[in-house]
């Protein structure tokens, strides 16, 4: 593995702590190998070397900023890949009136962006993380009362296809967004195959001061929740809320209300008492905390609403992403059988 990663334009780092990358308060360990992926000159030839570990089974992940992501104390045996926002690039063709997004823009400077511009794109205000991402994993939330999610804006898709080795550019068709997920996320699942590089996004024009008026009132409805999040290191959702509310009518703060034993606190790891009641860990919590938390309020949740979880965080372990019941075989194994039924296995992978 070390003479591919040799070819990397920049130095690759050793045993480094994914503690740096993490969001959750948590315990964590370390990369065996570490590189950043920047969005220049360089970003070929470090393409091409990633589509190299693909086709030899190396063992690789690629994250953005660490939302959605919780990483545990045995850290990860492979090369851990972040995306740096160095190089990212917004630019507006006017004869289309489309935007030409780099995956490595933030959704926030997009945001902005396209405000000053009057363009509408305020229903993703406070998302966090890159649009990159965004695409991929944070698309059609049924909660969203405005129905406009990444789905909503995207046109087009430029991929790096690791097995073939070449860019490629996707238009999406109807399946290929669904509920907190893509085509692509699909296809990335226990092996990376599709890196996005660019989008090409369009919305309606509604002028620069309504544009203002909604980004400002949505900023307002989610500042607690916001401020709470970066405060606590909540991370983004652990389930998956659009579900959640699709098939029982309630977000998960409601289920909480109605049935406060839903949750409890392992260690650290708990629901949040404030802003949207995020998931939370600290300093001193390990993964046989989480474990217990997890199994905890899947069962609660299943007998209260008949609702089988599905998670969304990415659950990365040394030998890459395992599925809810994995994890907790492996950190608990009074919590092997996990208490779930065949159908809730599968609905939490």
């Amino acid at each position: 593995m070390e003479k591919i990663l040799a070819k990397l334009s920049r130095e690759v780092s050793v045993n480094y702590p994914l503690a740096k990358r993490h969001l959750f308060k948590k315990k964590t360990g370390n990369a065996k190998f570490f590189y950043e992926l920047c969005f220049d000159e360089t970003m070929e030839n470090d393409l091409k070397v990633f589509g190299e570990l693909y086709k030899e089974n190396l063992p690789f992940v690629l994250f953005s900023q660490g939302t959605n992501l919780l990483i545990s104390e045995r850290g990860y045996d492979g090369l851990f890949v972040a995306v740096g926002t160095k190089g990212a690039g917004i630019k507006f063709d006017e004869k289309t009136s489309e935007f030409h997004v780099s995956a490595n823009a933030t959704v926030g400077v997009l945001v902005k962006d396209t405000t000053e511009r009057g363009y509408d794109f305020s229903p993703l205000t406070g998302v966090p993380g890159l649009v990159g991402a965004g695409i991929v994993g944070n698309s059609g939330w049924p909660a969203n009362p405005t129905k406009r999610d990444f789905d909503y804006f995207v046109k087009r898709i430029k991929v790096f296809d690791l097995q073939k080795g070449e860019f490629e550019w996707m238009t999406p068709d109807g399946d290929f967004f669904g509920t907190r997920d893509s085509f692509l996320k699909q296809q990335n699942k226990g092996k990376t195959r599709y890196i996005v590089v660019e989008s090409v996004l369009a919305s309606e024009y509604i002028g620069k001061e309504n544009v203002k008026e909604l980004v400002q009132r949505q900023t307002e409805e989610r500042r607690e929740s916001s401020y709470f999040g970066f405060k606590e290191g909540t991370a983004g959702s652990v389930f998956s809320g659009g579900h959640i509310v699709m098939a029982t009518g309630k977000k998960i703060q409601m289920m909480l209300s109605e049935n406060p034993d839903i949750n409890i606190d392992a260690n650290g790891a708990t629901f949040s008492s404030n802003g949207a009641r995020l998931f939370k860990t600290e300093p001193h919590t390990t993964d046989k905390d989480v474990a217990k938390w997890f199994s905890h309020v899947t069962q609660k949740v299943k007998e209260y609403y008949g609702h089988d979880l599905h998670k969304e965080v990415v659950l990365l372990d040394y030998d890459g992403e395992v599925t809810l019941p994995e994890f907790l075989g492996r950190y608990d194994k009074k919590l092997g059988a996990c208490g779930l039924s065949k159908k809730q296995e599968l609905e939490v992978k």
